[in-house]
């Protein structure tokens, strides 16, 4: 049977019309199939989608309502009574939200019990932070909160269950859907092989039918490329061939027209190369020259480069030196700002304490100094002193422990012991405050390695604290515990003014109250707290605050490692007082040396007075004291010189030698060791330690 005598383009194009139809129908059948499964799959995540997230919502809103409920217990702030309110709203529209999702089978009647759990859960949340909200007491909290986990866990196991049948009937639907789209892949490629069969019978007619004549124009092309122009005459044969082959006729004229237009070509480009090798010689000898001209240009580049690297790195130092410059320039400022708040703070509270101490001394001048104006004004002049004394004291702490030159005289002492004695030293300022002192000490006894002293001025101050920040009627509560970390700690609590949280922040730097105002109604440097903070964390301990917010009270906790029980020491005996000494007062201040010298008078010692060093040096080769008391700052002699004068003298070496100054740093103490003295007393010191250093010495050298 003779084949269709048909062109080449004929047989492709049938070819390609029927692959394009069987492709047709396996498209459309495809489309068939594949909307078939994307509805099956669509129907099954309406349903999946939607209620897993509903269950998850749920499960969430439970797990939150619970963390909320527990937080709000242990901490009843506004915030947080918020946060309850906005997770029980929470939890309902969760519980709406898986409500009105479908369910089937086991899955419906689970939801059911699920939903009936929710509304139980809420009230017992609610009742909690009704409790919470009222001030109910420690156990009727516990027992509220302890409704709480059961609940939550009931309903999260009955959520785990739900999800468990939900998950095996999707596995279920996903089965379904997966054999769908093995039935279509299978179809799919049944249908493919057949187009794939025709594609290649296709191929096989085109590649029977073009091949010889193709070579032929294959060979002749690469004569033509090899530069052989007479290769085009032989393809003029096959313009007398019929059938499929005819087409490749026009191309065979193609390449002869193509050979002669490339042979006119190649002659006039071989005359536009002559014409171009002139023009590129002369080309070469203008880029020489540009060379030369560009080597010059980016040396002058490079310098340019250079001098502006050099000028940026310049800008750059000049940047970093401003800003160095404005940096210290704030920093001065601040200072400055803080030096002139600071004097300004000092002088307010060391006048205040001179203008009652003023009007009492004219109340002696003007009145009966034996009277009831008269010992009034005694007081008076007592506790304002006390109070001076007190500022500088707490200045010097301050600087101390800044320098880092503070000493602690630590031993074995029980804590709740002396927390009780400086909170009951403190009492009647309480009282005289209107204010009540309530004690909480267990009797179990809680073992710190310490310096007593430092710790009960920790003590002292914090109460005053509160006492300063509480109006008449109110309550100080001290209390000693352990805590279950194994340390000790003291709480400090009031019922006063209490502190806004931006305070809090700064409570405990230097110079820092709670009242801010001109008026300081409260009194103070602002230095107590600061102290404190310094002495504990010197015991390895920590201090913080905490204020609900102003008019709410506040506490002050601080914790102290524990210490083992020590060994108790045996009591030593109390000091006798001193007997009758002859007693040199060195004092450059006529009214210090005077009042010192009357208060040994009254106490029964023979006292004289010297105003500087050299007339202290007479006065003690003469009368020969038996106790020398002395300042340093001496306008001719320092009391340093004095005192190395005084032990190189066989003479005089054996007097008792006491320094008494406003000079009582650490290096201070140091350096009038140095020198000679027996004892170094601050200023202003206390008679009575006075007394005890002239009965130490008789003891000791008479």
């Amino acid at each position: 049977m003779r084949r269709p005598d048909l062109s080449i383009g004929t047989w492709v194009s049938l070819g390609f019309a029927l692959a394009g139809a069987l492709l047709a129908g396996l498209v459309a059948l495809a489309v068939t199939l594949q909307g078939r499964i994307a509805a099956s799959a669509d129907a099954q995540l309406d349903v999946i989608g939607p209620r897993a997230a509903a269950a998850a919502s749920l499960e969430s809103a439970v797990l939150h309502l619970s963390l909320t409920a527990r937080a709000y217990a242990l901490m009843p702030e506004p915030a947080r009574m918020d946060a309850l309110q906005g997770a029980l709203r929470r939890l309902e529209g969760a519980a709406a939200r898986f409500g009105a999702v479908p369910k089937q089978g086991e899955g419906a009647a689970l939801a059911d019990r699920i939903l009936a759990a929710v509304p139980p859960f809420e009230k017992a949340a609610v009742a909690l932070g009704t409790v919470v909200a009222t001030g109910g007491d420690d156990a009727a909290i516990r027992a509220r909160e302890a409704t709480l986990p059961p609940m939550r866990e009931e309903l999260l196991e009955l959520l785990r269950g739900f999800s468990a049948i939900q998950q095996r009937h999707d596995a279920g639907a996903s089965h379904t859907i997966l054999a769908y789209q093995r039935d279509t892949v299978r179809t799919l490629v049944l249908a493919f092989a057949a187009v794939a069969l025709l594609l290649a019978a296709t191929a096989w007619v085109v590649v029977t039918e073009v091949r010889r004549p193709a070579k032929r124009l294959v060979d002749a092309a690469r004569r033509l490329a090899a530069g052989d122009y007479s290769a085009a005459a032989g393809l003029e044969a096959q313009a007398a061939d019929g059938g499929p082959r005819g087409e490749l006729t026009e191309l065979a004229r193609a390449f002869a027209a193509m050979a002669a237009e490339l042979r006119d070509r190649e002659e006039r480009l071989a005359a536009q190369n002559e014409e171009l090798q002139a023009q590129n010689e002369e080309l070469q000898s203008k880029e020489e020259e540009l060379h030369g001209q560009n080597e010059e240009l980016q040396v002058q580049h490079e310098e340019l480069q250079a001098q502006n690297e050099e000028l940026q790195s310049q800008g750059e130092a000049l940047r970093a030196s401003d800003a160095r410059l404005s940096h210290l320039v704030e920093a001065l400022s601040q200072a400055d700002r803080r030096k002139n708040e600071f004097l300004a703070v000092l002088s307010h509270e060391l006048r205040n304490p001179l203008a009652p101490v003023l009007n009492a001394l004219t109340v002696l001048e003007r009145g009966d100094p034996s009277g009831a104006q008269g010992r009034h004004a005694r007081q008076v002049i007592a506790r304002q002193v006390a109070h001076l004394a007190r500022l500088v004291d707490d200045l010097l702490d301050v600087a101390r422990i800044t320098q880092g030159k503070i000493q602690l005289r630590r031993t074995h002492l029980e804590l709740g012991t002396a927390v009780r004695q400086a909170a009951e030293d403190l009492g009647s300022l309480l009282e005289a405050r209107g204010l009540r002192l309530a004690l909480d000490v267990p009797e179990r006894e809680l073992w710190v390695h310490a310096d007593a002293a430092r710790i009960a001025q920790v003590v002292g101050n914090l109460v005053q604290n509160a006492a300063k920040f509480t109006d008449g009627g109110g309550t100080v509560t001290v209390a000693v515990d352990a805590t279950p970390a194994g340390r000790a700690r003291v709480r400090v609590r009031d019922d006063g003014i209490g502190m806004p949280p931006d305070v809090l922040q700064r409570l405990f730097q230097p110079f820092v109250q709670a009242e801010g105002t001109l008026a300081r109604t409260r009194g103070g440097l602002g230095l107590g707290l600061a102290l404190v903070k310094g002495l504990v964390e010197l015991h390895g301990g920590t201090v913080d605050a905490a204020s609900a917010g102003a008019g709410r009270g506040a506490t002050f906790t601080v914790e102290l490692p524990l210490d083992g029980v020590p060994v108790r020491a045996a009591d030593t005996a109390a000091p006798r007082p001193a007997a009758p000494r002859r007693v040199l007062v060195v004092e450059d201040n006529p009214d210090s040396a005077e009042t010192l010298r009357d208060l040994l008078e009254l106490a029964g010692h023979h006292a004289d007075i010297a105003l500087d060093g050299r007339q202290a040096l007479e006065r003690c080769r003469t009368a020969r004291p038996d106790a020398i008391v002395c300042d340093l700052g001496l306008p001719d002699m320092d009391g340093y010189e004095l005192a190395r004068t005084l032990r190189a003298d066989p003479e005089l070496s054996s007097v008792l030698l006491v320094a008494l100054s406003g000079y009582a740093l650490p290096d201070d103490l140091a350096r009038s060791a140095q020198a000679g003295f027996d004892a170094h007393l601050a200023k202003p010191a206390r008679f009575e330690a006075i007394e005890a250093l002239l009965a130490g010495a008789r003891r000791q050298r008479g």
